[in-house]
């Protein structure tokens, strides 16, 4: 790699750490606003996209049974 390309990484890096600590910072907050007698409002919520695991007993597999 020459240089040119590790400064583009090095710079694509710190922009998405900067950009993760701020949504970590403003993550399942509301923002309030009222300026000139008008309201605004607005909230982010991130949510994890994986499932909880709610089985704390491990896997379960059901056999299917013929009749």
């Amino acid at each position: 790699m020459d240089q040119n390309n590790t400064n583009a990484l090095a710079y694509c890096g710190f922009v998405v750490s900067i950009g993760v600590a701020i949504i970590g910072a403003i993550n399942h907050k509301r923002l309030r606003s009222n300026c000139c007698g008008k309201v605004l409002s607005a909230s982010l919520d991130v949510e994890n996209t994986t499932p909880p695991d709610t089985k704390k007993d491990g896997l379960v597999i059901k056999v299917p049974q013929d009749k």
